[in-house]
Formats: C-alpha cells, structure tokens, sequence
C-alpha cells in the first residue's frame, strides 16, 4: 500500500513520540493502589492478567517512580491509539480512492431506519 504524503508526518511525529518514551523510560501496567494503616501508608500494583488480579508490593522509597512508570504506561496506550487513528484516516483515504466509494457510515446524517416495532397485544384472561 502507498501512504500518503500529507498523514505521514503526523504518523512519524507519533512514532518518534513513542520511541522517546520507550527508550528514556520504564513502563508499567498496572494501578497503584495506597492503603493507609494507622499513620504507615502501603502501596501496591495492581494488574489483571486472565482475568485474575495480581498485586505487587511497593515500598514507600518507591512509590514515586512506580507512580511514573504507570504513568508512562497511561501515556504509551494514548499513543498507541493516535497511531491506529493516524493509520485508520490513511486506509480510509486508500479504499475511497480505490472503490471511488466513502468508507464511512451511512447517509450522513440521517439514522438507520429500525424495523417495525412490534408491541404485544393486552391479553386479557379472567
């Protein structure tokens, strides 16, 4: 597939994004949790991996560069998804200029119209 000229520096602008984040920081999935004991706090890292929650205890010294990884993990997600959008404008672009037909929807602006609501009639039975 050709790509466009015009998406291609916003694409390259994200990607450089991307690997800027991935190469000078660490990246974490997961939710730092705090659970407050008498006057001691305690952190812990939370995650889902099939469909089971896993923790993972994190020291008071480190809860400042936990909280950034999860962080970064936060921001890596966003970026992953303005290169999808990046990706989805420029395949757009390409079906509509191959078939010569919108890829998007229906008619504008107009909804779909719904079959025939079919309500049950009041059956009475005494």
């Amino acid at each position: 597939m050709k790509k466009r000229t015009q998406d291609l520096a916003g694409y390259k602008a994200t990607v450089s994004r991307l690997r800027t984040l991935l190469l000078r920081e660490r990246v974490i999935s997961g939710t730092l949790n705090v659970q407050t004991v008498g006057n001691a706090k305690r952190y812990t890292l939370t995650d889902k991996v099939g469909g089971k929650t896993r923790c993972l205890y994190v020291p008071v010294s480190m809860e400042a560069e936990v909280r950034r990884y999860a962080e970064n993990w936060k921001a890596l997600k966003a970026l992953l998804l303005e290169m999808s959008e990046w990706t989805r404008r420029d395949l757009v672009g390409e079906i509509t200029a191959l078939t010569g037909r919108r890829t998007v929807g229906g008619k504008a602006g107009k909804p779909r119209r719904a079959g025939k609501e079919t309500r049950p009639k009041d059956r009475r039975v005494d």
